[in-house]
């Protein structure tokens, strides 16, 4: 029940020489989790490559290996990731509070690090306590001693903050992001000096190199033993939760400990972005106020952040999240806890209590399940996996998932199976309501993982029937939960019919962890969706035709029931449509070839029920011209002609002149595919397998960081291209694509800039199309190409490139006239195609700014420009795609020496079809 409290009161405790720091003990998720702690805040060098929970790897836990120094859980870390970041790295949580000049404060915490994960030998840890000024610049600064694995395995020990530093010596730690300093005697106050508002509690960790390991954290003090305390923030509600009702608001309490006057005017509520504190309900004494907002709506998710100031200009703050009924979820009809399965050969509760301990017989806590009826197990999981049902083998743990209103009232932990591994299954019968309904599961799986269960009714002869399956696949991790429904073999929701006591088994295919399943009212008369191509499960899907079937029960489908927008174009109208009044046979016979596409395919029948489906695909061809990233020149600009899939096996390559590439800490050792130059690592699953590489293995360059580059002569094909890279990345990335004009085999070499790639990467291992555009990010750029010739790119770090492709472009001819005091520019349209009209001021430089967009129809369309004393530039491109950053196809013409001249490109191309003089 204490570490249950945590999670709800998010409070330091009152008056002076007491603990400001909030969650100290690591309680307050209720888990071993991958996530930041309640009440702290992670910091990490920003060239790390790992992104931080919701998705993503991280090197951190919430964990509970060994006994906490105190209650459960406690702070694991082990080192930065070292693949982009410099050779040391310093990262931690850490918490801020107001302050004023004079107070004075004491803080310590307990390490462990264990021998069998024991921290590497050159790596530390430590407490520092800062005090910050108004522009959050160091005023002074106080550390603990380092702890390190020399101290000793397997043990708690406590470091107090006793060491002064001088803030005008820098020391540095190798990690060029933070900077300690150096200690200059021994304190047992911590005083805050002239001009502090803020003082800071942190923990570092600092990972000397490609050392492993790990460190323990627990119990951090940050004691304030004089001066004036910061108002607390108390009771929030609803703090981190799902399924809130919308009717019960938003509820916190704020105090004063010294005593201060809290003025509703120094009382904020930010929800969703907007300050709402005009709208709350306060109530209490000057010093102690009670808080609500009542402003909710259903089916949303909220963010809410509370600032509290009293009359001392001392602050305080607090955040929640949650969500109000049914995000993601239609009404549900019934709900049942994953770990509340079967016992003693069948034995059930229909509507059970939600407990925490032994005694009451309507609540499956302490319950025990029969092998082989009630249950299948094979691993029984860690000791400490049992606490909700200890005697049975099935193992249950602390989800870590939101909380929810029902486990708040009764004082109870969500929990999840864990492990549940691929055959094991457990039973749940019930006397199920009389209803047709869609399954929800409430699921997680590991990063990047992808993982599957089956839902089965148990037939009278113990035999079973399958239902469906439930499926994540490239999960963000153990703790993020999802909502996934039950789906049948077409991939729609499959719908399950209940009447009265029947038993649901749950078989697990491994990599997914339950936590509890809904009953949603299905409907049996939504349309459903099948035979869809291209799918957009891999790229290359070359075609131009768009297909599907959709079919209904009970209903038909009226005229104008079935559209599609396609890259933002409504081509319904373009649609043939075949088939019977309930099946329908849905062919767009346009779909422009070589191009990224988004379909938003709408079904809705006679009764007004219809279904939404996005398709994200692309109709590339796997022949189109094709430059794997780490087939860069080899011996001084030397390339192989013609190219094949591992021709560059074992070749080296000469610095400066094949490659630029600055030696990271850990980075992969050379000789899996090349000798030298920039290392790179097997692509193996995490892309789709192109035809060329099926016996032959596909690498990605790796460790492509800061100002890297590579060179790739070739006897390009001529042409004008559009390029596309395929990359992954831990984040924002950037990388260049340059022409090598001159001095290719030697060191002098001179470069033109060709365009720019721009992304955001989801994971080093997720790749996707990005196409190169110019340094503005909105038009597409393109190449001109004519035999031999060197192609660079340079990396601004955290991409993974895997190759990229050239697409050819094509042209139109057009026509410009003036219209009054306007420049008509026209030109023949494909039909499906999308025009993009852009201009610029300047003939020869500058960023493209788009004007319109048009939706070709294979007649002649126009795009009108008003005319300035401003000379502009125009051109036009065609984007069969609904994202603004990918081309598809392009053409361009420029004229100049008019107030607003136009060009125009389109439908794949870039060189001058055609001049229009408009008069100036």
């Amino acid at each position: 029940m204490l570490a249950f409290a945590a999670t709800l009161i998010l409070t330091a405790f009152p008056g002076h020489a007491g603990n400001l720091l909030v969650n100290p003990s690591f309680e307050a998720d209720n888990a071993k989790t991958r996530a930041v702690p309640i009440g702290w805040k992670y910091f990490l060098p920003p060239t790390n490559s790992f992104s931080i929970p919701p998705g993503g790897t991280n090197h951190y836990w919430i964990e509970n290996l060994v006994p906490a120094h105190s209650g459960t859980y406690f702070w694991k870390e082990w080192g930065a990731a070292y693949d982009t970041a410099p050779t040391n790295n310093v990262a931690g949580i850490y918490q801020t509070f107001s302050s004023v000049p004079g107070s004075t404060y004491q803080a310590s915490g307990w390490f462990y690090t264990s021998s069998g994960d024991q921290m590497g030998q050159n790596s530390y840890v430590w407490i520092e306590v800062a005090f910050l000024g108004s522009s959050s610049n160091l005023l002074a600064l106080y550390k603990s001693d380092q702890f390190s694995a020399s101290v000793g395995p397997d043990g708690w020990f406590q470091y107090q903050v006793t060491n002064a530093c001088n803030v005008a010596s820098p020391v540095s730690t190798g990690d060029p992001y933070f900077t300690t300093y150096a200690v200059t005697g021994s304190v047992s106050q911590l005083v805050a000096p002239a001009g502090t508002t803020t003082v800071r509690y942190r923990f570092a960790y600092l990972q000397s190199g490609i050392e492993g390991g790990s460190c323990y954290f627990d119990d951090p003090v940050l004691n304030q033993t004089s001066g004036f305390i910061p108002p607390l923030i108390s009771n929030i509600f609803p703090l981190n939760m799902i399924f809130v009702n919308p009717s019960d608001g938003i509820t916190f309490n704020v105090s004063s400990p010294s005593g201060f006057t809290i003025n509703t005017n120094g009382i904020h509520l930010v929800v969703n972005g907007t300050d709402v504190s005009g709208s709350l309900a306060i109530s209490g004494s000057a010093s102690n106020k009670s808080v609500a907002y009542h402003g909710l709506q259903s089916n949303l998710t909220y963010t809410a952040s509370i600032t509290v100031t009293d009359s001392s200009n001392l602050t305080a703050n607090a955040s929640t999240y949650f969500e109000t009924t049914w995000v993601g979820v239609p009404p549900v009809v019934y709900l049942w806890e994953a770990e509340d399965f079967d016992y003693t050969n069948g034995m059930y509760i229909n509507n059970p209590n939600l407990c925490n301990a032994s005694g009451d017989p309507s609540c499956y806590f302490g319950k025990v399940g029969v092998e082989g009826v009630d249950e299948h197990n094979f691993d029984a999981g860690p000791p400490g996996n049992h606490a909700y049902r200890p005697d049975d083998a099935m193992p249950t743990a602390s989800s870590g998932d939101y909380l929810r209103k029902n486990l708040v009232t009764a004082g109870r932990l969500d929990q999840s199976l864990n492990p549940f591994d691929g055959d094991e299954w457990v039973n749940y019968t019930r006397d199920w309501p009389n209803s047709t309904n869609w399954i929800v599961g409430r699921l997680a799986t590991g990063d990047g993982l992808s993982g599957m269960l089956t839902l089965s009714k148990v037939n009278p002869d113990t035999s079973t029937t399958e239902l469906g399956t439930f499926t994540i696949n490239n999960g963000p991790g153990w703790s993020t939960f999802q909502n996934v429904l039950l789906k049948d073999t077409n991939g729609n929701n499959a719908t399950v019919t209940l009447n009265g006591k029947a038993t649901l088994r749950l078989t697990s295919g491994g990599n997914l962890l339950p936590g509890f399943f809904m009953l949603v009212v299905g409907q049996i008369d939504l349309p459903t969706l099948s035979k869809l191509y291209p799918t957009g499960t891999h790229p290359f899907e070359y075609t131009n035709t768009l297909s599907f079937t959709v079919t209904t029960v009970g209903a038909t489908f009226p005229a104008n029931g079935i559209t599609v927008i396609l890259d933002g174009n409504d081509v319904s109208s373009n649609l043939t449509i075949t088939g019977s009044t309930s099946i329908k046979n849905v062919v767009y016979p346009s779909l422009q070839q070589n191009a990224i596409h988004v379909a938003i395919i709408a079904a809705t029948n006679s009764l007004g029920h219809g279904i939404l489906v996005t398709n994200h695909f692309d109709t590339f061809n796997e022949t189109n011209y094709m430059v794997e990233t780490e087939d860069f020149d080899y011996n001084g600009g030397q390339f192989v002609d013609p190219w094949y899939a591992g021709a560059y096996a074992g070749l080296g390559a000469t610095t400066n002149i094949d490659f630029q590439h600055i030696t990271l800490d850990g980075q992969n050792p050379f000789g899996a595919y090349r000798l030298d130059g920039i290392p790179e690592d097997e692509l193996g699953t995490h892309d789709y397998l192109r035809l060329a590489f099926y016996f032959v293995k596909d690498y990605v360059l790796t460790y492509f960081a800061g100002s890297d580059w590579a060179n790739y002569t070739r006897v390009y094909p001529a042409g004008s291209y559009y390029v596309y890279g395929r990359f992954s990345g831990g984040g924002p990335f950037t990388m260049y694509l340059d022409q090598v004009v001159s001095g290719a085999t030697t060191v002098n070499q001179v470069t033109s800039r060709l365009g720019q790639w721009t992304a955001v990467g989801k994971d080093y291992v997720t790749y996707d199309w990005v196409p190169l555009t110019d340094s503005g990010l909105v038009a597409p750029a393109v190449i001109k190409l004519n035999g031999v010739s060197t192609l660079r790119i340079t990396t601004a770090g955290f991409c993974n490139p895997n190759y990229f492709m050239l697409v050819p472009t094509t042209g139109i001819s057009l026509t410009a006239s003036r219209s009054g005091n306007n420049i008509v520019i026209s030109f023949p349209t494909q039909t499906g195609a999308n025009y993009r009209v852009f201009y610029r001021t300047d003939l020869n430089s500058g960023n493209w700014v788009l004007l319109t967009s048009l939706l070709g129809n294979g007649s002649v369309k126009s795009a009108t420009d008003a005319t300035t004393a401003i000379t502009k530039v125009s051109r036009l491109r065609t984007w069969p795609s609904s994202c603004a950053s990918t081309p598809v196809s392009s053409r361009s013409v420029t004229m100049s020496r008019i107030p607003r001249v136009t060009a125009t490109t389109a439908c794949c191309g870039s060189r001058p079809v055609a001049n229009a003089f408009g008069a100036g």
